[in-house]
C-alpha cells in the first residue's frame, strides 16, 4: 500500500494494488500511473447514489479466494445503468464484479488474441445477438449489444474510459453459468470472461447498511 500526491490538487491518493488507474477522492481527477509518474488525464463524476449493499472495502470470497472491492465505475445505456466493482484478490490478481439487475458476475480480462475469429477493424461494433465466437477455446453466443457511457468512477481501477468516450458493450453467454463482455472503443478492444455468482456464495463482509434490507444469513461472515 502506498500513498501518492494527486498531480492535479496535491491531495494524497491511496494505492493498494497494481491497478493503473485511480480517481482522486478530493478533486475527481482520473489518474493513470506511467512507470514512476502519476498523470492526470481528465476528470470524472462521482458515482451516483444507488441502493447497493456493496461499497468500497467490502470483502468477499470467489472460488475459495478472498477479494476486496477497491474501485467502482457506473455505466449507463438508454434503458438503465449498472455498477462494475474492481476486485483485488489476496494474490494481487484483479477482476471485475459486475452488479446489474439483481445479478452478480465476476470476470477477468483475457488477451484479445484468445478471441476467435480475430475481429477485423469495426467488425465487433456491428455484432448482433445470436452471433457466435470463441474465447479461449470455448464457444460463446452474443446476447446483447448496446452503446454505453460512463456515469462516474471512484477508487482504483483496472481500466476507466475517459469522460465522453463512445463505447460498445457486447455481452456473451457460454456453457452453464459462463458469461463474458467485449468492450469496443475507437482505440481498443477488451475481452472479459467469467461466470455468474450467487450473492450468498461470496460471503461478504463490510456491506453497506440499507434501511429495510437484511442480507441472507448465509451471505455474510
Amino acid at each position: 500500500m502506498a500513498n501518492r500526491p494527486c498531480p492535479a490538487c496535491g491531495a494524497s491518493v491511496q494505492f493498494r494494488s497494481a491497478a493503473p488507474y485511480a480517481v482522486c477522492p478530493y478533486c475527481q481527477s482520473l489518474l493513470v500511473r506511467r512507470d514512476a509518474t502519476l498523470e492526470s488525464i481528465g476528470r470524472v463524476a462521482d458515482v451516483p447514489e444507488d441502493f447497493s449493499p456493496l461499497q468500497l472495502n467490502t470483502a468477499g470470497v470467489f472460488e475459495g479466494r478472498r477479494f476486496t472491492l477497491i474501485g467502482r465505475i457506473r455505466k449507463a445505456w438508454e434503458q438503465g445503468s449498472w455498477s462494475e466493482w474492481c476486485a483485488l484478490f489476496d494474490d494481487q490478481r484483479l477482476g471485475w464484479l459486475a452488479e446489474a439487475q439483481g445479478d452478480l458476475v465476476m470476470t477477468f480480462e483475457r488477451p484479445l488474441e484468445q478471441l476467435t475469429p480475430q475481429p477485423k477493424p469495426g467488425a465487433l461494433a456491428r455484432a448482433k445477438p445470436g452471433n457466435n465466437l470463441t474465447i479461449e477455446g470455448r464457444r460463446f453466443t452474443v446476447t446483447d449489444v448496446k452503446a454505453v457511457v460512463l456515469l462516474g468512477a471512484q477508487g482504483e481501477l483496472i481500466s476507466c474510459p475517459p469522460k465522453g468516450t463512445a463505447m460498445k458493450s457486447i455481452d456473451v453467454r457460454g456453457p452453464g453459468m459462463e458469461f463474458g463482455t467485449i468492450e469496443v472503443t475507437a482505440d481498443e478492444t477488451s475481452v472479459f470472461t467469467g461466470r455468474f455468482v450467487e450473492f450468498a456464495e461470496c460471503r461478504f463482509s463490510g456491506l453497506r447498511a440499507l434501511e429495510g434490507w437484511t442480507p441472507p444469513v448465509a451471505a455474510v461472515r
